[in-house]
């Protein structure tokens, strides 16, 4: 029996052995396989991105009105403070922000920043900016960023206090501006003094003409794998396309939904980015319907927002469940689509209002509505078609009325609608005062809402700010004051050759180019 248990024992350890060693050359060959790889990706690996951009007018960020310009421009200039990829407010050229009182702000700088030229950047720079702003002879997408503050004073080099005529809500938002460097810049035309932009940047500008801008790595951004930027200046979005299809380009943007026309739809990389347009349903709260929120919540559930995006955008525009839902840590996107015409049915009923002859009568009314609409607008004008088929599917009647420009605005002005179709570009910072402070197009009221708006500015805390706000949102999805839709879309387009992570928001395209790079 011994000399069987030792005969056992000898092949069960001969058995391990050699399993170890298949491992271990198994690991050792995977290991080089991979090293293999890395190698062969690290000598693949090309160090210069082309980008496309339409439009371009002038690498001033502060003077400039082209979108695609003004990401470029990111690249280049630093702003004061900027916004992360979920839409909080970070440090950037600052070390800190403090809030000394409703309407004063200290600030201070980073005291190890220097221009591309060698110089070094102080207060004197985003006080030189700031005024400039606010010279009336400046025409600047950043002017309303500034206009409400009343003075400046320099404490020292990297200190300075900033004054308001008024308490602005999340103000420290409206400091994510681009800092010019005073001594590059005429003070009255903006005009740079040199050939070549100066800012604080990951890239520097090496040369610009009316076809390609050369960008290279600055100093203190070596660790980027994309050492050379050019950006092609296309004169058209067709040669923008047409430059994408050569290959003459690696990365694109555009906010087309039929761009598949153009470019196919195999053979690069999509990414969709939810943009600033944000459209809704204005329901008049006034109104002796929809001051009935059960009304509101059927005409929600009746609505089917992925037919209108599917019949008027292509499935290209994102839907919506609430205005911050664009990216902003303030929302938990765990909402679902609400069409469901059985609920909204069933709501009308236990509410009180009784079907006949496909219409709903209550007391003696028949839930009839008007729904305005500017018929300038060619797919505002569509969707109110749409809404009405869908609303009179379950019964609640809708008379249509479009609209010129002007009695449109009137009718904005007046609150005089039952229900009417609009938007609006959403901004940097999210306030909600659209939609639920003083003077709403919903003519709605709620106490606790007002309270937490009114409060904003005196809540440090993010999370506590953030579970305000989730507060707002459950209040919103059980009184349903107006009628989230959709927001547009942004299309990063690349080459499947540009690898990393490509993800962004519409204020910034580049937030991990770092870590980009492209193979052969």
């Amino acid at each position: 029996m011994k000399s069987n248990f030792f005969k056992y024992t000898f092949f069960i350890i001969v058995f391990i052995l050699i399993i170890l060693a298949i491992y271990i050359l198994y690991k050792d060959g995977n290991s080089k396989t991979l090293a293999k790889e890395e190698n062969k990706m690290r000598i693949n690996m090309i160090t210069d991105l082309n980008i496309g951009v339409t439009g371009f007018d002038t690498l001033n960020p502060i003077l400039s009105n082209n979108i695609d310009t003004q990401y470029i421009s990111k690249l280049i200039f630093d702003p004061l403070l900027d916004i992360t990829k979920d839409f909080r407010i970070e440090n950037c050229l600052t070390k800190e922000v403090s809030k000394l009182n409703s309407k004063t702000y200290l600030i201070k700088l980073k005291d190890d920043i220097y221009f591309h030229d060698g110089s070094k950047f102080t207060a004197q720079d985003v006080i030189f900016t700031i005024e400039s702003l606010k010279n009336n002879n400046i025409n600047s997408i950043y002017k309303e960023n500034v206009k409400d503050i009343e003075s400046m004073q320099k404490i020292d080099d990297y200190t300075l206090k900033i004054s308001l005529n008024k308490e602005i809500e999340f103000f420290e938002y409206r400091l994510c501006i681009p800092i010019l460097c005073k001594n590059s810049y005429d003070e009255n035309t903006l005009e740079s003094k040199t050939n070549l932009p100066n800012g604080t940047g990951k890239y520097k500008v090496e040369s610009v003409d009316d076809k390609v801008i050369k960008l290279a790595i600055s100093e203190r951004n070596t660790s980027s794998n994309i050492k050379e930027i050019n950006v092609y200046i296309a004169s058209s979005i067709k040669d923008l396309y047409d430059d994408f299809i050569k290959e003459k380009t690696d990365y694109i943007i555009t906010s087309n939904i039929e761009y598949e026309k153009y470019l196919g739809v195999f053979g690069y990389n999509v990414i969709q980015v939810t943009g600033r347009k944000f459209d809704y349903l204005v329901l008049n709260n006034n109104n002796r319907f929809l001051s009935d929120k059960d009304v509101r919540k059927a005409i929600n559930y009746a609505i089917d927002r992925n037919s209108i995006n599917y019949n008027i955008y292509n499935n290209k525009y994102y839907i919506s469940n609430f205005p911050l839902e664009y990216g902003s840590y303030l929302y938990d996107s765990n909402q679902t689509d609400s069409f469901n015409t059985n609920k909204a049915k069933a709501i009308l009923i236990d509410s009180g209002w009784r079907s006949y002859n496909n219409s709903w009568i209550k007391n003696g009314k028949v839930l009839r509505l008007n729904l305005i609409t500017n018929r300038e607008n060619d797919d505002r004008s569509r969707i109110s078609k749409m809404i009405k088929e869908q609303l009179e599917e379950i019964g609640i009647k809708i008379d249509i009325m479009e609209v010129d420009k002007y009695s449109y605005d009137r009718y904005l002005k007046n609150k005089s609608y039952d229900m009417l179709l609009t938007g609006n570009i959403v901004p940097s910072y999210p306030s909600l005062n659209t939609y639920f402070g003083d003077d709403n197009l919903s003519n709605y009221n709620n106490e606790y809402i007002g309270e937490i708006l009114t409060d904003i500015e005196n809540i440090d805390s993010k999370e506590v700010l953030k579970e305000k706000y989730l507060n707002i949102i459950d209040i919103y999805n059980e009184e349903i004051p107006f009628i989230s839709l959709y927001f547009d879309n942004m299309f990063i387009i690349s080459n499947k050759n540009l690898k990393g992570d490509l993800s962004c928001n519409w204020y910034n395209l580049f937030y991990n180019i770092d870590n980009w790079y492209k193979v052969k």
